[in-house]
């Protein structure tokens, strides 16, 4: 019995690699959607995919990406346009008319959140759950391990990790299990369908519990330093990240600080659908750490990481005001970070909302 096409869109991505290969080495046939070939595609075709380059807001190019699919896992890259690329996708798939879709949501999909991504990511919930004839599964992410794995090479020379997580906790999944429980869902969709799943870590961790497993990575003391957002979103400039992903990303951090992703954290969504525990944070990072040069600590290398760092703060912040689309809403006072929603907090748990976080971001 031949098995059905699966379509894996931002096949290049974190996630949407290992699920291409994941479905490839079980021997579905799969189409790779990139924004353009490169020796990641170029990898993924060697292991079999069909490669598919375009946009993924071009009706013309999903209509070639997903001929002859069957089943398909939904993403959008974390920039702006995501509510255009999933109509796009949505219209496409109805006229193909899918047997069954796994959608890569947010654990804060809120439709009042200060994040313009937020909010489009929750209409894009709301258009897949139209289909009459297409199975749904949605995965609902909160922060990914990575995040908290941005500032190693700083831990590693200075013994410090600086992010804004305030008193914050989370249990942060790893790509690679995310990947693992959509593939599988993907592979095998019975049962899965029109439900949602959390995978996380298996700990619930606070920022110095964080700071405790890098010491462990590394080798030395770490110790955690609360930034203050205004820094983190100069830094995040001289990282080269767009004020669009600051502005949003600045508002997850305060949603953060109040405890959102630790509601209902951790699940056993990844024991239960792959059949394996999920990845402990410290097994992560020393992935991660694999991954990195200059993390053994040098004079010349700390010199030159000060004057990258007094370079960024140096610099004006960022103008991410206009980011978050504030207009949408006739009345801004609709506005409301996750942990602080009624109507989020009755569908995921009774979030830790402390009041008094201001809504206003930077810029």
């Amino acid at each position: 019995m031949n098995k059905p096409r699966i379509l894996v869109l931002t096949a290049a991505g974190k996630t949407g690699m290992p699920v291409a290969l994941q479905l490839l080495s079980e021997g579905f046939p799969v189409t790779a959607f990139v924004h353009h070939e490169d020796q990641r595609s170029d990898h993924l075709k060697a292991k079999g995919a069909t490669i598919v380059a375009g946009s993924i807001t071009d009706l013309s190019d999903m209509r070639r990406a997903m001929d002859g699919v069957q089943r398909a896992y939904f993403y959008t890259p974390f920039v702006e346009g995501n509510l255009k690329a999933s109509a796009v996708f949505t219209a496409v798939a109805a006229e193909q008319q899918l047997e069954a879709v796994v959608a890569l949501s947010q654990w804060l999909a809120n439709p009042n959140h200060p994040s313009v991504h937020t909010r489009e990511v929750w209409l894009a919930d709301q258009l897949l759950a139209l289909w009459p004839r297409t199975d749904i599964t949605t995965i609902n992410v909160g922060f990914f391990a990575d995040n908290d794995l941005q500032p190693l090479l700083f831990a590693a020379q200075f013994g410090i990790l600086t992010l804004p997580y305030g008193a914050g906790r989370n249990a942060a999944p790893s790509n690679t299990d995310i990947a693992a429980v959509i593939a599988e869902i993907l592979a095998r969709p019975a049962g899965h369908e029109s439900k949602t799943y959390r995978p996380t870590g298996p700990t619930l961790l606070s920022p110095q519990d964080i700071a405790a497993a890098l010491a462990k990575v590394l080798g030395h003391k770490v110790r955690y330093i609360d930034a203050p957002l205004w820094m983190m979103s100069k830094v995040m400039k001289g990282m080269r990240f767009s004020d669009f992903v600051i502005a949003q990303t600045c508002a997850y951090y305060l949603d953060y600080q109040q405890n959102a992703f630790a509601v209902g954290a951790p699940t056993d969504v990844v024991r239960s659908i792959t059949g394996r525990e999920p990845e402990d944070f410290e097994t992560i990072a020393r992935r991660y750490a694999a991954s990195l040069p200059n993390l053994k600590r040098n004079l010349s290398t700390q010199i030159r990481l000060m004057a990258m760092m007094t370079g960024w703060l140096l610099r004006s912040s960022p103008k991410t005001d206009r980011h978050l689309f504030k207009s949408d809403f006739s009345d801004q006072q609709r506005i409301s970070l996750s942990a602080n929603s009624p109507e989020w907090r009755a569908t995921h748990g009774n979030a830790a909302a402390e009041p008094g976080i201001p809504l206003a971001i930077v810029g």
